[in-house]
């Protein structure tokens, strides 16, 4: 007996839970992804100095006079960090000879909306700042799953989604107001660690009340969840015209989470697990009052869920360092690390880059979003009926040949482009749904959740790094982001191929049937996805 034969099929409490892991996704996408429209590119030079008779020039003048000329990479173009020096202020003699960095800059106003750069004047020796602002995004929610997770387990699901909620609307409200960059980073870290939080526990609060083979409802919420705020961001962004609304836009809109505390009920397979039967039993009662079903005699349903509880708890009582005992299961983990890390890097490489392939920044950001609606409705069947090993190393090839592909092209070639970060991102989308499956299938139950957060912690690295192809674009060659996401996907799918065939095997549950996958191909089961969701899908709370 689980909870979810208690509960019953989908029901009215269900569909508020769903709808919870949806909305949950709004503030989850603007905050993780909103930096490029806070911060763009914006052009700028050298501001010409505030005396006659350079007063009097226009910028034009200016520009003409006082900048070098650059051989960039769509020709000639105007030096942003350096003018040449000053003679003699009040002739307005400058020394061609003589080149100095910049001590102010001027900005080009006519850039759509309003970005913190020219107030922060995030350029030349400061525009690494700009992509540190999102790897300090990638590292709070790195932080909040592991801290949040861990106090999630100890004080429960509700408490610590709605606790979360309450501090990504303070934080993320407050960050609009912020005086410097460094207080700007500091309250987006403690956003991003609460938005961690909320992932986290919603998804622990839709798989623990349904049954095993709705549970891949989740994907829905998660998947094609996020795609819906992610696609109305840039036009946010555009209409509000001013990065202090966008951040605010991006705090406030947890609030609209606040009144499923009039519904959500606190986990009652978490309440068993904490001996806490007699609240478990009134959550579980308010439940079916919700979804319209009798209730049952609860003492004996009780009495089974807690005998339940105590054998699960058994089963997963071995340490998690027995892993390095296996070899084998010790190689599939590394495998599953370098994985993890190249997939997410990718993702974020990609999504993050469509911004600066050229034309409309808004426009390409909601296009290449687009690219995840039809591949998150695509990877269903994928995960369904296909060979974990060959579509797991197969899509990350295509992905990583696409990348590569993409450093062939000459940057006025922008359509073309933007085409293939679509396709990059179209693939990335179905990779990342079989990693996912993928990754639960290998690790045996003693150590599942332990495994899946080692493999999402190093996947969260990889988001770290991907910030920083803008800044390895600029410095090195505008090739050079789309051959290092190209050498990821190629090393991700190289990985892949030396992982044992899951699909239709029956799941590990101890260490040595783990460390056995692989060795005897034959010994396959015939097993329909749908009757591992019950233990694959409920891990996924340690995730995103």
């Amino acid at each position: 007996l689980d909870v979810s034969d208690v509960v019953g099929d989908l029901g009215w409490y269900h569909a508020a839970v769903g709808a919870l892991t949806v909305l949950r996704a709004f503030p989850t996408s603007w905050t993780l992804l909103v930096v490029p429209f806070i911060v763009p590119d914006v052009e700028h030079w050298c501001s010409k100095p505030q005396v006659s008779p350079f007063m009097n020039w226009t910028e034009s003048e200016w520009k003409q006079a006082a900048i070098p000329l650059l051989n960039g990479s769509l020709g000639l173009e105007y030096d942003a960090c350096n003018a040449y020096a000053v003679l003699d202020e009040t002739s307005g003699l400058l020394d061609e000879n003589t080149i100095e960095p910049c001590q102010s800059w001027a900005f080009n106003e006519s850039t759509p909306g309003s970005s913190a750069v020219p107030e922060w004047e995030l350029v030349c020796s400061n525009d690494w700042q700009r992509s540190a602002m999102q790897s300090v995004v990638f590292v709070g929610s790195l932080v909040g799953a592991l801290l949040i997770g861990l106090l999630s387990d100890r004080f429960g699901r509700r408490f610590m989604f709605f606790a979360s909620t309450l501090a990504v609307i303070v934080f993320g409200s407050a960050a609009a107001g912020s005086p410097s960059v460094t207080v700007f980073n500091a309250l987006r870290f403690f956003s991003s660690m609460c938005i961690a939080g909320i992932q986290t526990t919603s998804a622990a609060l839709f798989t623990e009340v349904v049954h095993a083979r709705h549970r891949m409802l989740l994907n829905v919420g998660f998947s094609l969840g996020f795609t819906l705020p992610t696609l109305l961001l840039p036009g946010l962004a555009y209409l509000l015209a001013s990065w202090k609304y966008l951040q605010l836009s991006a705090g406030l809109s947890a609030i609209f989470l606040l009144p499923f505390m009039l519904i959500v009920q606190e986990s009652p397979r978490w309440l068993i697990s904490r001996h806490k039967e007699n609240e478990a039993r009134r959550a579980m009662e308010k439940i079916l009052k919700v979804n319209g079903r009798a209730i049952p005699d609860m003492k004996p349903v009780l009495k089974e869920l807690v005998e339940k509880a105590k054998y699960d708890a058994q089963l997963t009582s071995a340490g998690p360092t027995e892993i390095l005992r296996h070899p084998r299961l010790r190689a599939n983990m590394a495998c599953l690390f370098v994985i993890w890390f190249c997939d997410n890097f990718f993702m974020y490489a990609t999504a993050l880059s469509s911004v600066n392939i050229g034309g409309s920044p808004f426009i390409n950001f909601a296009l290449s979003a687009a690219a995840e609606i039809p591949a998150g409705l695509l990877s269903f069947p994928v995960v369904r009926y296909c060979m974990r090993r060959r579509s797991q190393s197969v899509f990350l090839l295509l992905a990583g040949v696409a990348a590569i592909a993409t450093s062939l092209l000459p940057l006025d070639d922008f359509w073309l482009r933007l085409s293939l970060n679509m396709t990059c991102r179209f693939i990335l989308v179905i990779s990342a749904a079989v990693k996912w499956v993928y990754t639960m299938e290998i690790f045996p139950t003693a150590a599942r959740g332990f495994g899946f957060s080692c493999c999402f912690t190093m996947g969260r690295i990889g988001g770290i790094v991907a910030p920083f192809m803008r800044d390895l674009g600029k410095h090195v060659h505008f090739t050079a982001p789309s051959i290092a996401m190209g050498a990821a996907g190629v090393i991700g799918a190289m990985c892949a191929c030396f992982l044992p065939e899951t699909q239709g095997v029956a799941l590990p549950d101890t260490f040595e049937e783990a460390d056995a996958l692989g060795k005897n191909r034959s010994a396959r089961y015939n097993i329909e996805l749908n009757d591992n969701d019950a233990k694959i899908e409920n891990l996924k709370t340690d995730a995103v």
